[in-house]
Parts: structure tokens; sequence; C-alpha cells
């Protein structure tokens, strides 16, 4: 394949799909898009109430192809960043902004890729009987795909969404906790009568002295990234909230991990005579796929079909990926090669937005068996 030509009937999908400002949560445009996209080539589709939890303007968009099949293919419709007045520059051998806005390639880059494959199926007339499943905040809180209520029947799945070039994909992840900690201490005058204050800012630093701030260890890091309080400075600061978060491999440690931390922080917080409240939850949940799980099996056989070779990679990042295995669905997520995600210097190569639609078309087909 000619890496510096793109089929011409992709790159428009592309276009026409990035042109489209839909941040999280204003997915509904994107969805429309799909929905008369797949109904011109005489396929349902059905948008479920993941708006219920996303809080955004539109659902799931899902499609049942002969029935739904055991596997699902995936992408996102939301971007983190808004693309208003994108303007396309088409390159010798890749796609970019003008650099004043993001491309929009995470994750228009997989949803163009699974929508042109599909058109070419349809064409071809050997489709494959699997779901398509195009979710709402992935970008945000992954509401779409925790939402999601795969049919019994969807025994694994491909998410179209990672940076990493096709062929390679991410076998196995982190999971990510996040936490919000509200150090309570007692204000007084800074200047007058500072002895009857319990300062919380003091109280929060030597707390944080504690903390394990960076790698914890090969599978671990923690962060504390936002910190506020205060309201002048001839007051004694009663209150500091404290965000952050821990992203480990293993579950069980990373809620030990926490209890610890928590403990920490009391312990310093009785010291002074202050109090905190505390709050954490599993943003995503960690995952592992082996070699002879499904996913793995199916995907390095339709790699080496089109003349990758596939490599599986671990990731500290999280995807819809997560939420799918959460629910038993065992998923990898695809490198699709948008590169520089969410930055406005933000591209894909043509020879990667043209291979990625190659693996997706052999997913959907008869003839990757």
């Amino acid at each position: 394949m000619n890496n510096r030509v793109l089929d011409e009937r992709l790159k428009q999908i592309f276009t026409e799909l990035t042109s489209i400002d839909a941040t999280s949560g204003n997915e509904a445009p994107v969805a429309s898009y799909i929905k008369n996209f797949v109904n011109r080539l005489g396929l349902e589709v059905f948008i479920d109430g993941a708006s219920e939890l996303s809080k955004g303007s539109s659902g799931n968009v899902i499609v049942e192809i002969l029935g739904g099949g055991e596997y699902l293919l995936a992408s996102h419709m939301d971007t983190p960043r808004s693309t208003a007045n994108l303007k396309h520059m088409f390159l010798e051998d890749r796609i970019t902004s003008d650099g004043t806005t993001p491309l929009g390639v995470d994750d228009r880059g997989g949803l163009s890729s699974i929508l042109y494959a599909l058109e070419r199926a349809v064409a071809s007339g050997n489709l494959k009987p699997c779901t398509l499943l195009f979710t709402v905040c992935e970008e945000t809180t992954l509401a779409g795909s925790i939402y999601y209520k795969p049919d019994p029947r969807i025994k694994y799945g491909f998410v179209f969404d990672s940076y990493l070039k096709p062929g390679n994909f991410v076998s196995a992840t982190c999971g990510a906790i996040n936490f919000e900690f509200i150090i309570r201490g007692v204000s007084a005058h800074a200047g007058i009568s500072p002895e009857k204050g319990i300062n919380a800012i003091k109280v929060a630093a030597e707390a944080m002295t504690r903390f394990p701030f960076g790698r914890v260890d090969e599978v671990t890091t923690a962060n504390i990234g936002i910190v506020r309080g205060g309201t002048g400075t001839n007051v004694v600061c009663d209150e500091v909230h404290l965000t952050g978060e821990l992203r480990t491999d293993i579950s069980s440690y990373g809620e030990k991990l926490m209890d610890g931390i928590i403990a920490d922080f009391n312990e310093v917080c009785a010291k002074y005579g202050a109090r905190m409240e505390s709050k954490y939850f599993w943003d995503f949940s960690p995952y592992n796929i082996k070699e002879d799980d499904l996913p793995f099996v199916h995907f390095s056989k339709v790699a080496k079909r089109v003349g990758l070779t596939p490599v599986p990679n671990k990731s500290m990042g999280g995807s819809d990926a997560n939420s799918l295995n959460e629910k038993g669905v065992k998923t990898i997520n695809l490198g699709v090669g948008a590169q520089n995600p969410h930055g406005n210097d933000e591209f894909i190569l043509y020879e990667d937005l043209q291979t990625a639609s190659a693996l997706a078309y052999q997913l959907l087909t008869t003839e990757n068996k």
C-alpha cells in the first residue's frame, strides 16, 4: 500500500466526522451522522439510555448486525476539546489541523475506520454477525460504556481508540482510584488570635509529607493534583480540599494503599484537632487479556492477514475497554495511530488510517475466517 495515498471515500468520512464539533456530553450531532450513515446501508440503529447517566445530549449508538453476534467493535463519539473552526491540512503523508484547533482524531480516527469498513462490508455482501457500539463521554467519565448493557451473547470486543500504530493493541491496563479529602480546621483572625484557630493548610501540608507521590512501584502511581483552600491572608484557613488518584494493576493492593493513606491523614488531623472527610471510587478497573483469550486470538489472526505483526502492550491509561472487561466482555483496545492526541498538533498518517480500516473490514466480514 502506498503510504502517501488515502482512499477518497475514507478521506471524505473522516473529514465529515472531524468537522462535527461534539465534546463530551454533546454527542447528538455525531449520533445523528452515524444513524443516517447506517440507515442508508439498510441497517437498523438503536440509541440506548446512556444520557440518563451522562446527562448529555445522546445515548450510545448500537448497531446489531445479523443478530449482533458474539463480539463487538467500538469507538467513542466525543472529543476532549472543541474542534469548532477546524481547518484540515492534507499533507504529504498525514492529516493535521492548521494548528489552531485539535483535529479530533481521538476518536474520529477509530470511528471513521469502522464506518468506512462497514460500508465496504455491506457492499461486499460478506457481513459477519457482530455488534457496533459508539459510546458517549469516554473522554470524561466513561459514562457510555459504564451504562452499556451488553447482550449476554457478546463474549468479547475490540475498541478502536489507541494512539498506538495499527497492529499494536492494549492487552492490559492499570485501574484508577479517584479520591477527595476535605480537611476541616477552625477559622480565626490570623493576626489577632491565631492560637484560636486550627490551620487546615498546615494540617494538609504535614499529611501530604506522608503521601506516596509519584511512582510507588513498577505497577502503581499516586498523585494529588488539586489543592484548594483559604479565603484571605488574615484568616486561619479552616478548610482544604485535596483531589487525587492512585493507579495500580492490582485492585486489592489499591484498596489497601488507599486505606493506609486515609489512616495517615486522619492521624495527622487528630494530632492538631482537625478532622477529615474522605471519599474515593474506582474510576476504572484494571484488566489483563491473555494470549489464549478470544480477542487476543482473533485479532492476531486478523492482523497477520493484513500483513501486520500483532503486538500486545501494557497501558497506564483507561478507555471503554476497561468498562467492557469489567462487564465480562473481554476486550482489547486497538491501535489506530491517532498521534499527539488532545493537542493542536494531533495528526494521523494516511497509512495508519487506511490500515485501521482494513482491520475493521476483516473483523466485520466472513473473510476473517
